[in-house]
Protein backbone atom coordinates (compact mmCIF):
# COMPACT_ATOMS: atom_id res chain seq x y z
CA UNK A 1 0.00 0.00 0.00
CA UNK A 2 1.53 3.62 -1.32
CA UNK A 3 0.96 6.90 0.87
CA UNK A 4 -1.75 8.51 0.26
CA UNK A 5 -3.22 11.62 1.72
CA UNK A 6 -6.71 13.26 2.34
CA UNK A 7 -10.21 14.44 3.46
CA UNK A 8 -11.85 12.59 5.47
CA UNK A 9 -14.82 13.13 3.80
CA UNK A 10 -13.88 11.79 0.56
CA UNK A 11 -11.91 8.70 2.52
CA UNK A 12 -13.65 7.71 5.90
CA UNK A 13 -12.20 5.35 8.30
CA UNK A 14 -14.46 2.38 6.59
CA UNK A 15 -12.88 3.01 3.17
CA UNK A 16 -9.79 3.59 4.39
CA UNK A 17 -9.33 0.47 6.62
CA UNK A 18 -10.85 -2.16 3.87
CA UNK A 19 -8.37 -1.12 1.66
CA UNK A 20 -5.33 -1.52 4.03
CA UNK A 21 -6.63 -5.18 5.02
CA UNK A 22 -6.88 -6.46 1.89
CA UNK A 23 -2.98 -5.29 1.22
CA UNK A 24 -1.98 -6.09 4.86
CA UNK A 25 -0.51 -2.69 5.04
CA UNK A 26 2.93 -1.83 7.42
CA UNK A 27 2.91 1.95 8.12
CA UNK A 28 1.06 4.44 9.64
CA UNK A 29 -1.99 6.12 9.71
CA UNK A 30 -2.19 9.40 10.76
CA UNK A 31 -6.10 10.86 11.64
CA UNK A 32 -6.46 14.55 12.42
CA UNK A 33 -9.91 16.63 13.16
CA UNK A 34 -9.14 20.20 14.35
CA UNK A 35 -6.75 19.71 17.32
CA UNK A 36 -7.41 16.01 18.09
CA UNK A 37 -4.67 14.22 15.83
CA UNK A 38 -3.93 10.53 16.31
CA UNK A 39 -1.55 7.66 14.83
CA UNK A 40 -2.57 4.22 14.52
CA UNK A 41 0.69 1.56 13.73
CA UNK A 42 -0.21 -1.28 11.61
CA UNK A 43 2.27 -4.37 11.10
CA UNK A 44 0.37 -7.18 8.95
CA UNK A 45 -2.77 -6.88 9.66
CA UNK A 46 -2.28 -6.06 12.82
CA UNK A 47 -2.91 -2.61 14.71
CA UNK A 48 -0.02 -3.10 16.80
CA UNK A 49 0.53 0.83 18.57
CA UNK A 50 -1.67 3.91 18.88
CA UNK A 51 -0.41 7.88 20.01
CA UNK A 52 -2.95 10.53 20.60
CA UNK A 53 -2.51 14.48 21.60
CA UNK A 54 -5.56 14.52 23.34
CA UNK A 55 -5.13 15.01 27.06
CA UNK A 56 -7.69 12.42 28.23
CA UNK A 57 -6.20 9.64 26.08
CA UNK A 58 -2.50 9.85 27.55
CA UNK A 59 -1.73 6.62 29.09
CA UNK A 60 -1.34 8.61 32.08
CA UNK A 61 -4.66 9.83 32.25
CA UNK A 62 -6.73 6.71 31.75
CA UNK A 63 -4.60 4.36 34.11
CA UNK A 64 -5.77 7.15 36.73
CA UNK A 65 -9.20 6.71 35.44
CA UNK A 66 -9.31 3.44 35.84
CA UNK A 67 -8.35 3.67 39.12
CA UNK A 68 -4.83 1.77 38.82
CA UNK A 69 -2.68 4.08 39.41
CA UNK A 70 -2.88 7.65 41.75
CA UNK A 71 -2.62 11.09 40.07
CA UNK A 72 0.65 11.74 41.72
CA UNK A 73 2.36 8.41 41.58
CA UNK A 74 1.06 8.76 37.43
CA UNK A 75 2.79 12.03 37.36
CA UNK A 76 6.10 11.28 38.88
CA UNK A 77 6.41 7.88 36.95
CA UNK A 78 5.79 9.71 33.57
CA UNK A 79 8.42 12.30 34.43
CA UNK A 80 10.59 9.36 35.38
CA UNK A 81 10.15 7.47 31.80
CA UNK A 82 10.63 11.10 30.21
CA UNK A 83 13.95 11.33 31.68
CA UNK A 84 14.79 7.75 31.11
CA UNK A 85 13.80 7.68 27.53
CA UNK A 86 12.05 4.84 27.97
CA UNK A 87 8.29 4.84 26.80
CA UNK A 88 5.44 5.43 29.04
CA UNK A 89 3.89 1.92 29.82
CA UNK A 90 6.97 -0.02 29.27
CA UNK A 91 8.57 2.09 32.52
CA UNK A 92 5.51 1.08 34.60
CA UNK A 93 5.59 -2.52 33.78
CA UNK A 94 9.48 -2.36 34.54
CA UNK A 95 8.77 -0.83 37.76
CA UNK A 96 5.94 -2.86 38.80
CA UNK A 97 3.22 -0.50 39.30
CA UNK A 98 1.00 -2.31 36.25
CA UNK A 99 1.16 -5.61 35.39
CA UNK A 100 1.78 -6.62 32.01
CA UNK A 101 -1.76 -8.42 31.49
CA UNK A 102 -3.38 -5.29 32.87
CA UNK A 103 -1.17 -2.75 30.76
CA UNK A 104 -1.64 -4.60 27.73
CA UNK A 105 -5.81 -4.82 28.35
CA UNK A 106 -5.51 -0.62 29.35
CA UNK A 107 -3.87 0.01 26.00
CA UNK A 108 -5.86 -2.11 23.98
CA UNK A 109 -8.61 -0.44 25.47
CA UNK A 110 -7.47 2.96 24.73
CA UNK A 111 -6.47 2.67 20.92
CA UNK A 112 -9.95 0.73 20.59
CA UNK A 113 -12.15 3.97 21.59
CA UNK A 114 -9.54 6.25 20.03
CA UNK A 115 -9.84 4.03 16.50
CA UNK A 116 -13.72 3.73 17.22
CA UNK A 117 -14.74 7.16 17.53
CA UNK A 118 -12.56 8.27 14.14
CA UNK A 119 -15.15 6.19 12.50
CA UNK A 120 -17.70 8.68 13.65
CA UNK A 121 -15.54 11.82 11.70
CA UNK A 122 -16.22 13.30 8.33
CA UNK A 123 -14.08 15.89 8.16
CA UNK A 124 -10.75 16.42 8.59
CA UNK A 125 -7.55 14.71 7.56
CA UNK A 126 -6.28 11.46 6.89
CA UNK A 127 -2.56 10.42 5.81
CA UNK A 128 -0.88 7.10 6.10
CA UNK A 129 2.68 6.33 4.99
CA UNK A 130 5.02 3.39 5.06
CA UNK A 131 7.33 4.78 8.00
CA UNK A 132 6.33 2.30 11.40
CA UNK A 133 8.56 4.00 14.59
CA UNK A 134 10.39 1.57 16.57
CA UNK A 135 8.36 -0.26 19.15
CA UNK A 136 11.40 -1.87 20.39
CA UNK A 137 11.42 -0.80 23.88
CA UNK A 138 7.85 -0.38 23.73
CA UNK A 139 4.30 -2.57 24.76
CA UNK A 140 3.75 -3.75 21.61
CA UNK A 141 0.11 -4.53 20.84
CA UNK A 142 -1.40 -7.19 18.67
CA UNK A 143 -5.01 -6.43 17.72
CA UNK A 144 -6.36 -8.25 14.81
CA UNK A 145 -7.42 -5.20 12.50
CA UNK A 146 -10.49 -7.28 10.99
CA UNK A 147 -11.86 -7.55 14.05
CA UNK A 148 -11.44 -3.71 15.17
CA UNK A 149 -13.16 -2.77 11.67
CA UNK A 150 -16.44 -4.86 12.31
CA UNK A 151 -16.64 -3.73 15.84
CA UNK A 152 -16.13 -0.10 15.00
CA UNK A 153 -18.54 -0.19 11.90
CA UNK A 154 -21.35 -1.81 14.68
CA UNK A 155 -20.15 1.30 17.00
CA UNK A 156 -21.17 3.83 14.69
CA UNK A 157 -24.57 2.17 13.60
CA UNK A 158 -24.70 2.09 17.59
CA UNK A 159 -23.99 6.35 17.66
CA UNK A 160 -26.44 6.62 14.44
CA UNK A 161 -29.15 5.51 16.21
CA UNK A 162 -28.78 7.50 19.69
CA UNK A 163 -28.61 10.67 17.66
CA UNK A 164 -31.73 9.76 15.80
CA UNK A 165 -33.49 9.41 19.09
CA UNK A 166 -31.97 12.79 20.90
CA UNK A 167 -30.49 14.55 17.86
CA UNK A 168 -29.80 17.30 19.89
CA UNK A 169 -26.68 17.80 22.38
CA UNK A 170 -28.60 20.82 24.35
CA UNK A 171 -31.89 18.65 25.13
CA UNK A 172 -32.94 18.13 28.24
CA UNK A 173 -35.14 15.44 30.05
CA UNK A 174 -38.21 14.81 31.75
CA UNK A 175 -37.56 11.90 34.66
CA UNK A 176 -40.76 9.65 35.60
CA UNK A 177 -40.39 8.76 38.97
CA UNK A 178 -43.59 6.30 38.28
CA UNK A 179 -41.77 4.07 36.59
CA UNK A 180 -38.28 3.85 38.89
CA UNK A 181 -39.08 0.71 40.04
CA UNK A 182 -36.61 -2.05 40.17
CA UNK A 183 -33.16 -2.25 39.85
CA UNK A 184 -31.22 0.43 38.64
CA UNK A 185 -27.12 0.60 38.91
CA UNK A 186 -25.38 3.40 40.64
CA UNK A 187 -24.55 4.68 36.93
CA UNK A 188 -27.85 4.93 35.97
CA UNK A 189 -29.15 6.51 39.25
CA UNK A 190 -26.45 9.20 39.12
CA UNK A 191 -27.64 10.24 35.47
CA UNK A 192 -31.51 10.51 36.61
CA UNK A 193 -30.02 12.71 39.17
CA UNK A 194 -28.15 14.63 36.61
CA UNK A 195 -31.15 14.74 34.08
CA UNK A 196 -33.78 16.10 36.81
CA UNK A 197 -31.61 18.34 37.64
CA UNK A 198 -31.31 20.08 34.10
CA UNK A 199 -28.30 18.61 32.34
CA UNK A 200 -28.25 18.69 28.95
CA UNK A 201 -27.60 15.77 26.85
CA UNK A 202 -23.98 16.90 26.22
CA UNK A 203 -23.36 17.63 29.65
CA UNK A 204 -24.77 13.96 30.86
CA UNK A 205 -22.29 12.12 28.25
CA UNK A 206 -19.18 14.26 29.54
CA UNK A 207 -20.24 13.50 32.76
CA UNK A 208 -18.66 10.19 33.64
CA UNK A 209 -14.84 8.85 33.31
CA UNK A 210 -16.28 6.03 31.16
CA UNK A 211 -16.40 6.02 27.29
CA UNK A 212 -18.99 8.24 26.02
CA UNK A 213 -20.66 5.54 24.67
CA UNK A 214 -21.09 3.85 27.61
CA UNK A 215 -23.06 6.96 28.82
CA UNK A 216 -25.15 7.34 25.92
CA UNK A 217 -25.85 3.30 26.60
CA UNK A 218 -27.05 3.77 29.92
CA UNK A 219 -28.96 6.87 28.58
CA UNK A 220 -30.52 4.79 25.78
CA UNK A 221 -31.58 2.33 28.31
CA UNK A 222 -33.30 4.52 31.00
CA UNK A 223 -35.25 5.80 27.57
CA UNK A 224 -36.88 2.49 26.66
CA UNK A 225 -37.52 1.66 30.44
CA UNK A 226 -39.61 4.71 30.16
CA UNK A 227 -37.53 6.13 32.91
CA UNK A 228 -36.23 9.12 31.30
CA UNK A 229 -37.71 10.91 27.63
CA UNK A 230 -36.38 14.09 26.16
CA UNK A 231 -38.21 17.36 26.93
CA UNK A 232 -39.32 17.60 23.22
CA UNK A 233 -40.06 14.08 22.44
CA UNK A 234 -40.82 12.73 19.09
CA UNK A 235 -44.33 11.37 18.61
CA UNK A 236 -45.38 8.84 15.93
CA UNK A 237 -46.63 10.44 13.04
CA UNK A 238 -50.02 9.68 12.46
CA UNK A 239 -48.96 7.41 9.23
CA UNK A 240 -46.79 5.92 11.62
CA UNK A 241 -49.37 4.92 14.38
CA UNK A 242 -51.01 1.58 12.30
CA UNK A 243 -47.33 0.29 12.29
CA UNK A 244 -46.72 0.85 15.87
CA UNK A 245 -49.89 -0.84 16.64
CA UNK A 246 -48.61 -4.26 14.55
CA UNK A 247 -45.22 -3.87 15.61
CA UNK A 248 -46.76 -4.28 19.56
CA UNK A 249 -48.82 -6.79 18.74
CA UNK A 250 -45.88 -8.93 17.26
CA UNK A 251 -43.80 -8.12 20.14
CA UNK A 252 -46.57 -9.67 22.50
CA UNK A 253 -46.71 -12.82 20.37
CA UNK A 254 -42.64 -13.29 20.38
CA UNK A 255 -42.80 -12.89 24.89
CA UNK A 256 -46.43 -15.31 24.95
CA UNK A 257 -44.06 -17.95 23.15
CA UNK A 258 -40.79 -16.80 25.08
CA UNK A 259 -38.78 -15.36 22.01
CA UNK A 260 -37.69 -12.60 24.56
CA UNK A 261 -35.13 -11.34 22.51
CA UNK A 262 -37.04 -11.31 19.47
CA UNK A 263 -40.23 -9.06 21.26
CA UNK A 264 -37.38 -7.19 22.97
CA UNK A 265 -35.98 -6.15 19.24
CA UNK A 266 -39.76 -5.20 18.07
CA UNK A 267 -40.50 -2.86 21.02
CA UNK A 268 -36.86 -1.16 20.15
CA UNK A 269 -38.10 -0.74 16.85
CA UNK A 270 -41.35 1.19 17.95
CA UNK A 271 -39.25 3.25 20.17
CA UNK A 272 -36.76 4.32 17.65
CA UNK A 273 -39.90 6.26 16.35
CA UNK A 274 -40.53 8.28 19.61
CA UNK A 275 -41.80 7.97 22.51
CA UNK A 276 -44.50 5.13 23.27
CA UNK A 277 -46.50 4.70 26.83
CA UNK A 278 -47.47 0.86 25.51
CA UNK A 279 -43.75 0.25 23.96
CA UNK A 280 -42.52 1.65 27.46
CA UNK A 281 -44.63 -0.83 29.43
CA UNK A 282 -44.05 -3.64 27.11
CA UNK A 283 -39.94 -3.25 27.21
CA UNK A 284 -40.04 -3.28 30.96
CA UNK A 285 -41.99 -6.19 31.23
CA UNK A 286 -39.97 -8.44 27.93
CA UNK A 287 -36.56 -7.44 29.82
CA UNK A 288 -37.44 -8.38 32.94
CA UNK A 289 -38.71 -11.99 31.43
CA UNK A 290 -35.43 -12.25 29.52
CA UNK A 291 -33.13 -10.93 32.47
CA UNK A 292 -34.85 -14.18 34.45
CA UNK A 293 -33.79 -16.46 31.64
CA UNK A 294 -30.42 -15.10 30.73
CA UNK A 295 -29.07 -14.64 34.09
CA UNK A 296 -30.39 -17.59 36.68
CA UNK A 297 -28.02 -19.87 35.42
CA UNK A 298 -25.40 -17.59 35.84
CA UNK A 299 -25.97 -16.26 39.07
CA UNK A 300 -25.83 -19.88 40.60
CA UNK A 301 -22.28 -19.43 38.80
CA UNK A 302 -20.92 -16.68 41.83
CA UNK A 303 -17.57 -17.77 43.11
CA UNK A 304 -16.96 -20.41 40.88
CA UNK A 305 -15.43 -18.29 37.42
CA UNK A 306 -11.64 -18.93 36.63
CA UNK A 307 -9.99 -16.25 34.51
CA UNK A 308 -7.60 -17.44 31.65
CA UNK A 309 -5.11 -14.98 30.69
CA UNK A 310 -6.07 -13.20 27.48
CA UNK A 311 -4.28 -14.35 24.32
CA UNK A 312 -2.38 -12.63 22.65
CA UNK A 313 -3.87 -11.97 19.31
CA UNK A 314 -7.53 -11.87 20.86
CA UNK A 315 -9.57 -14.56 19.33
CA UNK A 316 -11.54 -13.16 16.45
CA UNK A 317 -14.74 -14.36 17.76
CA UNK A 318 -14.77 -11.68 20.91
CA UNK A 319 -16.09 -8.42 20.38
CA UNK A 320 -14.80 -5.27 21.99
CA UNK A 321 -18.39 -5.53 24.20
CA UNK A 322 -17.28 -9.06 25.47
CA UNK A 323 -13.37 -8.11 26.44
CA UNK A 324 -15.11 -5.04 28.27
CA UNK A 325 -17.44 -7.58 30.12
CA UNK A 326 -14.38 -9.56 30.87
CA UNK A 327 -12.78 -6.79 32.42
CA UNK A 328 -15.90 -6.44 34.66
CA UNK A 329 -15.98 -9.36 35.80
CA UNK A 330 -13.01 -9.85 37.06
CA UNK A 331 -13.35 -6.84 39.15
CA UNK A 332 -16.37 -7.21 40.45
CA UNK A 333 -17.16 -8.93 43.73
CA UNK A 334 -20.33 -11.06 42.25
CA UNK A 335 -21.60 -11.49 38.72
CA UNK A 336 -24.60 -10.27 39.49
CA UNK A 337 -22.72 -6.94 40.42
CA UNK A 338 -21.33 -7.24 37.19
CA UNK A 339 -24.16 -7.74 34.87
CA UNK A 340 -26.13 -4.84 36.93
CA UNK A 341 -24.08 -2.31 36.01
CA UNK A 342 -22.46 -3.74 32.82
CA UNK A 343 -23.16 -0.44 30.49
CA UNK A 344 -24.40 -2.63 28.05
CA UNK A 345 -27.57 -3.75 29.74
CA UNK A 346 -28.06 -7.42 31.69
CA UNK A 347 -29.08 -9.38 28.78
CA UNK A 348 -26.75 -8.63 26.42
CA UNK A 349 -23.87 -9.03 29.27
CA UNK A 350 -25.43 -12.12 30.20
CA UNK A 351 -24.60 -13.18 26.14
CA UNK A 352 -21.00 -11.84 26.25
CA UNK A 353 -20.68 -14.26 29.11
CA UNK A 354 -21.41 -17.42 27.93
CA UNK A 355 -19.41 -16.27 24.53
CA UNK A 356 -16.58 -15.68 26.58
CA UNK A 357 -17.15 -19.90 28.53
CA UNK A 358 -17.49 -20.62 25.13
CA UNK A 359 -14.25 -19.36 23.90
CA UNK A 360 -12.52 -20.83 27.23
CA UNK A 361 -11.43 -17.36 28.86
CA UNK A 362 -13.61 -18.41 31.70
CA UNK A 363 -13.97 -21.64 33.10
CA UNK A 364 -16.08 -22.93 36.00
CA UNK A 365 -14.69 -24.74 38.98
CA UNK A 366 -16.22 -27.40 39.88
CA UNK A 367 -16.36 -27.33 43.52
CA UNK A 368 -15.36 -24.88 45.75
CA UNK A 369 -13.20 -27.32 47.71
CA UNK A 370 -11.31 -25.14 49.96
CA UNK A 371 -12.12 -22.28 48.42
CA UNK A 372 -13.58 -19.54 50.39
CA UNK A 373 -17.07 -18.26 48.65
CA UNK A 374 -16.69 -15.22 50.40
CA UNK A 375 -13.58 -14.02 49.06
CA UNK A 376 -14.10 -13.69 45.30
CA UNK A 377 -11.29 -11.53 44.82
CA UNK A 378 -7.90 -10.53 45.74
CA UNK A 379 -7.09 -6.93 46.20
CA UNK A 380 -6.37 -6.08 42.65
CA UNK A 381 -9.51 -7.79 40.98
CA UNK A 382 -7.97 -10.63 40.09
CA UNK A 383 -9.88 -14.48 40.89
CA UNK A 384 -7.02 -16.57 42.10
CA UNK A 385 -5.87 -19.53 39.52
CA UNK A 386 -7.42 -22.81 40.73
CA UNK A 387 -7.00 -25.32 38.53
CA UNK A 388 -10.10 -27.93 37.56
Amino acid sequence: MEHFKGSLSHYSMDVVIPAMLSRKAVGTLRVERGPVMRYFFFRDGFLVGAASNAPGEHLSQVLVDLGLLDAPRAALAYEAAELGKIPYGAYLVHQQFVELPRMLEVLEYKAREAFFDCYNWDTGEVEFNLQLPSLEQAVELKMPLTSLHRDAVARRREWKLFRDIFPAMDTTFHVFHEHVVGRFSEEESTLMRRAESGATLAELLASDKESRVFVARRLLHLYRRGVLAPQRARKPTMGETLQVQELLEAARSFMDAGKYEHALAVVEQVLERGTVPEAHALYREIEVQLTLALCDELFAMDGRFVFEPLPRPLPASLTSDDLYLYSKLRGSVTIRQALRTAAMGEAAAARSVHRLLATGLIRIMPSLGDFDPDRKTDPYGYLPRVDA
